[in-house]
């Protein structure tokens, strides 16, 4: 399913921000930032909203810049809720054996 986040977009953006700059420096500038944080959004990889929105406030960004329009979204229902797979709670198997 499409994802209304532009992550490549985000990722080209934060790298063209940071060019130049190690990501050390970055986050003694930018103390709400850390090492981790940098890495993955240059990567492109997935990001909690706290750290989007910390980058975001950093590096001067718009964070619905990166939102992308008419890009629907899987509805999440009470009826999908319960058809998903449960693992069945059975007893431990080793519960009640002694050491011999």
């Amino acid at each position: 399913m499409a994802d209304p986040f532009d992550r490549e977009r985000f990722a080209a953006i934060v790298r063209r921000r940071l060019d130049g700059v190690s990501v050390r420096r970055a986050v003694e500038a930018f103390p709400t930032l850390n090492v981790a944080m940098i890495s993955r959004a240059k990567a492109g990889h997935n990001l909690t909203i706290g750290s989007f929105l910390a980058l975001c406030r950093a590096l001067r960004l718009r964070p619905f810049d990166f939102h992308v329009d008419g890009v629907k979204r899987r509805r999440v229902t009470r009826k999908t809720l319960v058809k998903q797979t449960v693992t069945a709670r059975v007893p431990c198997e080793t519960r009640g054996i002694s050491d011999a």
